[in-house]
């Protein structure tokens, strides 16, 4: 006769959860960890259009970086708004619409249009991407790509300078969670 012999469950250890404060004291910690908050809120006074936004600690390859993103409601716009940049958007064959919305380059409201991707603008390397409703442009350091550096807000302050028009296209905050270093979500800061 078998007899069957079943373990005891082992017990678990009791495992902490933090509270709201302690969460948001590590998530201050995290945030405040590469730039100092008088950092960032020098950084907030000098930029109009970009923003700092902080890597996402969940996605692996996430980095910090400076973005800005503009209100996009038609193709002659988003036309305009690259020529304005000088980006320049290719042209894709049509297909049909199963395989564009699976073809991830392309512009998903303008499936002929491939998406820009990295390139240079005024001479800074950027990440160009075209969202439902808006064109996001991303920027972090030349020679620190998962960081910004004091030398990357004086660049983009420049560029700044050259977006003319697009300034009151800009969607604040270009990223909608607390990563993003705005008004929104730090008031205290561009009071």
């Amino acid at each position: 006769m078998w007899r069957l012999f079943i373990r005891p469950e082992k017990k678990q250890p009791k495992r902490h959860v933090p509270t709201k404060e302690e969460q948001e004291e590590i998530w201050f910690r995290y945030f405040y960890e590469t730039h100092p908050r008088l950092e960032l809120k020098e950084w907030a006074r000098r930029l109009r259009v970009f923003r700092f936004c902080r890597a996402n600690a969940d996605q692996t390859g996430d980095r910090d970086r400076l973005m800005a993103a503009f209100r996009v409601s038609s193709r002659e716009e988003l036309l305009e708004i690259c020529d304005h940049l000088g980006i320049t958007l290719q042209s894709l064959p049509e297909i049909d619409a199963a395989s564009a919305a699976a073809d991830r380059f392309r512009i998903q409201e303008y499936p002929n249009l491939k998406q820009p991707g990295h390139l240079k603008l005024f001479n800074l390397p950027a990440h160009v991407w075209v969202r439902p409703g808006k064109l996001v442009i991303t920027i972090s350091d030349a020679d620190k790509p998962f960081d910004v550096t004091p030398r990357t807000v004086k660049a983009v302050e420049t560029f700044e300078t050259k977006l003319g028009f697009l300034t009151d296209r800009a969607v604040d905050p270009p990223l909608n969670d607390k990563h993003c270093f705005c008004p929104k979500y730090y008031p205290e800061y561009f009071a």
